[in-house]
């Protein structure tokens, strides 16, 4: 297959050849993806696919990195703080999962293959500490303002983002009677009510 099917800059050339590989990734699989088929999709070559990626693994921690660029975790946590715990909580972590879900076929591919694959573990972490990062901010700003009790904040922040990442796990393999009960809404409600109990100095 000729390159000049689609004409257009290396840049440009690099971004199609990444989607391409989001498509093909998440309908096959890891091991059932070929770059053949990503670079027939892509409408360029192999031997220009691995000129810019290299090999398969190296395109797909390019795949995933590309889906962590099109989120963005909080960075405003100010703007949740003029809110109750309750309330502010359940707006960060849902607009957290809104983040989530818009990319959530390749993340979860990227998940299940960075057990063996760190490069691709290591992309993932970065912005799941992000998030951990401003989860940590947001309780400690609602302990400032005498809303929340003492706590060990890190520990609660990475008690949540083991729940808020295994969930999309459980919806995608578990039966359908389990996954009835575990809804995003009903998760946050949960997670939300557990913390404000335990902690909120505004329910007491």
């Amino acid at each position: 297959m000729s390159d000049g099917t689609h004409p257009g800059t290396e840049t440009q050339t690099h971004r199609r050849i990444i989607l391409a590989a989001l498509h093909e990734f998440t309908q096959s699989g890891y091991k059932g993806c070929s770059t053949r088929a990503v670079a027939e999709r892509a409408g360029v070559n192999e031997v220009t696919l691995f000129r810019h990626f290299g090999n398969k693994l190296e395109l797909l921690r390019a795949a995933v990195e590309y889906s962590v660029g099109q989120m963005r975790a909080p960075a405003d946590i100010e703007s949740y703080f003029n809110l109750s715990l309750r309330d502010g909580l359940t707006k960060l972590i849902t607009d957290y999962l809104l983040q989530l879900s818009s990319q959530s076929d390749i993340l979860m591919l990227g998940f299940s293959e960075s057990f063996s694959h760190p490069e691709v573990a290591d992309v993932l972490r970065r912005f799941i500490w992000q998030f951990r990062t401003a989860l940590i901010q947001y309780f400690e700003g609602q302990y400032a303002q005498k809303k929340m009790k003492e706590a060990d904040f890190p520990v609660l922040a990475h008690m949540l983002l083991i729940t808020i990442h295994s969930t999309p796990s459980v919806h995608k393999r578990a039966p359908e009677d389990v996954k009835i009960h575990l809804s995003d809404e009903r998760v946050v409600k949960t997670l939300v009510d557990t913390v404000s109990l335990a902690y909120s100095l505004d329910e007491l």
